[in-house]
């Protein structure tokens, strides 16, 4: 009974192939997986091309071998281009992740030349070590149209709404058939922040452009630049959408400002002066027309008689447009004029005078 089991046992162990190795692997032939994840973005006349180097060959093996990365730029949507950039594909190691390549183009000739189209493409081909490729990467389209030139003379001063940039006029590009119109870009950044943020937006100006940043906190450090930008678009045919989108220029050199308030609020105006109570207990009542200013921080209220100088009446800042002068005496003949103060301490001239009797005994 023993030997029949053992040779069953063995006839087993033939049929599932046990212990024994399987058929060998052809070689890997190190080809790079296709690149997929290929973005463009352009600047002035500067593309920058951004994409996920390739780790693994098509056979699902780790790139062994350095290879190459060529990006190749085309004038139609599926056609044959040119090489404009190389970068290195480098051996991918077992916990390695995927790093993002990095690579740019000018347009800078055919911008001042014209180009056939409307657009570049581009594609970026993963090369093994023995130039051998599975295919070009997913192309992107980079608009053809021109962008205004930087600005050059870009000058900040304080004004009492904000801070007033102004910088020269620029003749634009001609664009290339695309429909395009141009406009700029204010960017603001406060003195040690990240990031910046947008001032705001203006047409272009056959003269001196100018731009009044009314969105400031007073006394802080800002920075200002101006960036030129061109919106495009292509209209849909034949039922078919249109696309459109948005070059940005060149900026322009960054200028610094201390957002230094010294500007007074407005005069007041209106002033008005009655007198009210009994004669033994005289007072003047004095109103005026509010001011609107939002920095507002009260009035002072001045008075003299005859020929001498205004003083100031009141010891705290008024902080409503009216005012009792409960100092007064009978038979005088009393002159007033109201200032404004802001919050900072800056304070209007005195407003137009207006004068009020009080009765005698």
């Amino acid at each position: 009974m023993r030997l029949p089991l053992i040779l069953f046992c063995a006839a087993a162990m033939a049929v599932a192939g046990c212990g024994t190795p399987g058929a060998p692997r052809p070689p890997s032939l190190g080809i790079p997986k296709p690149i997929s994840d290929l973005q463009a973005v352009r600047k002035g006349a500067t593309v920058t091309l951004t994409w996920t180097a390739p780790i693994e060959t098509t056979d699902g093996e780790l790139v062994k071998k350095a290879g190459k990365m060529i990006v190749v730029r085309a004038p139609a949507q599926g056609a044959g281009g040119q090489p404009v950039a190389e970068v290195p594909l480098q051996p991918a190691l077992k916990d390695l992740r995927p790093e993002k390549s990095t690579a740019t183009d000018s347009l800078a000739g055919l911008l001042q030349t014209g180009a056939p189209g409307d657009f570049v493409f581009y594609a970026v081909d993963a090369l093994s070590s023995s130039t051998r490729s599975a295919g070009v990467s997913n192309q992107v389209a980079v608009p053809l149209v021109g962008t205004l030139p930087a600005p050059r003379r870009v000058t900040a001063a304080l004004v009492p709404r904000g801070v007033e940039l102004s910088w020269e006029a620029a003749r634009p590009q001609p664009p290339v058939w695309l429909n395009s119109r141009f406009f700029y870009r204010v960017m603001r950044r406060l003195e040690g922040a990240a990031d910046a943020v947008k001032a705001g937006e203006i047409q272009p100006s056959s003269d001196n452009n100018l731009f009044i940043d009314t969105g400031i906190d007073w006394e802080k450090n800002y920075q200002y630049w101006v960036i030129p930008v061109t919106l495009w678009e292509v209209p849909g045919t034949q039922g078919k959408p249109g696309n459109k989108g948005e070059i940005e220029g060149d900026d322009s050199p960054a200028v610094s400002v201390f957002a230094h308030d010294s500007f007074p609020p407005v005069v007041p105006s209106g002033l008005q002066a009655v007198f009210s109570g009994q004669v033994r207990q005289p007072g003047i009542d004095l109103t005026w027309t509010p001011n609107t200013d939002e920095d507002l921080a009260g009035y002072n209220v001045y008075r003299r008689t005859d020929e001498s100088q205004p003083l100031k009446i009141n010891t705290d800042l008024v902080k409503t447009p009216a005012f009792q002068d409960a100092g007064v005496q009978p038979g005088m003949r009393y002159t007033y004029s109201v200032s404004a103060v802001d919050l900072r301490g800056n304070e209007s001239g005195c407003s137009p005078e207006t004068s009020e009797g009080v009765p005698k005994e």
